[in-house]
């Protein structure tokens, strides 16, 4: 069985069908001084960031929340400080897209040891404007994303990335317009790629599975409900 960490805000439907995948659910409970203000509070996609492997940073009001989940999982920690709010852009410290030989992010807002990591790393650093870049970008492989967002697209392009431009919306997000499609999913081995709700209901379905396919990925759903924003998944 492989693990993989979520919110503890998914539903019974998708922790089920994750199981019936092989996979055991960890689920993390986010921020409780933000209250309602921020729906954005439950998104480990927020809270957590993997350098690589079982190599961790989390904010260290999260490790010690969850501190009985965590250590059982043999993970190398390390906390950085809580941002004091939910405001941007001091919520977006860990939000960051790393895979391959890259890391998309807003450098001027990312947590310094994620960017001492990816210099020493030799990553390839690309900055972009997106606070949100792990929420906007949904990772395929070592080298393909899929996005939303045009400046990502047209970043990763540059960067030789191969990247599948998507239709903006269509993803639900408590408190906003919409939800990100690296918000809704996560690759829970190396060759499925997991999202939370039924990806056949995206206009885009066509493309994405394609996309996949072509790079011997299977996009599968874990629920039969509309694609919803629950903050990435990330595996162990």
């Amino acid at each position: 069985m492989g693990y993989v960490i979520c919110s503890h805000k998914i539903s019974g439907e998708i922790e089920r069908n994750l199981i019936k995948r092989g996979v055991i659910p960890v689920k993390i409970r986010g921020f409780d001084k933000f209250g309602g203000i921020c729906p954005l509070n439950y998104h480990p996609d927020m809270f957590c960031f993997n350098l690589e492997k079982n190599k961790w940073i989390f904010y260290d009001e999260i490790y010690e929340k969850n501190k009985n989940i965590i250590d059982k999982l043999n993970l190398d920690i390390t906390t950085v400080k809580s941002p004091d709010s939910c405001g941007y852009p001091g919520d977006i410290k860990l939000n960051a897209a790393i895979f391959g030989d890259y890391l998309i992010c807003n450098i001027k807002h990312t947590d310094e040891k994620i960017i001492e990591y990816a210099n020493e790393t030799g990553k390839n650093i690309i900055d972009v404007n997106q606070g949100y870049a792990k929420c906007s970008v949904c990772i395929v492989n070592e080298n393909s994303i899929i996005t939303s967002d045009i400046s990502i697209c047209k970043k990763a392009l540059q960067n030789n990335i191969e990247v599948l431009l998507i239709d903006k919306g269509h993803i639900n997000l408590e408190g906003y317009d919409y939800g990100f499609i690296g918000g809704c999913s996560g690759l829970i081995t190396k060759n499925k790629l997991a999202f939370t709700g039924n990806i056949e209901l995206h206009p885009d379905y066509e493309n994405i599975k394609n996309f996949c396919g072509s790079r011997e990925v299977e996009a599968v759903s874990l629920s039969n409900e509309k694609l919803y924003d629950y903050g990435s998944m990330f595996a162990l």
